[in-house]
């Protein structure tokens, strides 16, 4: 049992949950590199169009960087959470 009277099994259970949602969470962050690389060139083309096409354009890459940012912040949590169960398990041995 683990300090706080948990099962190894439900640790190693939390464990799995964890990195299947980091898996599909690393996936998601991949596909939003994209899209932000995508916005890029958009914005690039855009700088020889209208201002309001190059605000439009903009305002886009920035949206697809923040989207990627918040995804990146959420693996970073799972990363630590994952971390610690590794600490609680190790402690429970």
């Amino acid at each position: 049992m683990t300090r706080d009277g948990r099962a190894a099994q439900e640790v190693l259970a939390d464990q799995f949950r964890i990195t299947a949602q980091l898996s599909a969470l690393t996936g998601e962050y991949h596909r939003l590199l994209q899209q932000v690389a995508a916005a890029g060139f958009a914005r690039q083309m855009a700088e020889d169009a209208a201002p309001e096409t190059l605000a439009l354009a903009r305002r886009a890459e920035q949206a697809a960087k923040q989207t990627a940012e918040t995804c990146a912040l959420q693996i970073i949590d799972l990363e630590k959470r994952l971390s610690a169960l590794g600490r609680e398990l190790a402690a429970s041995t």
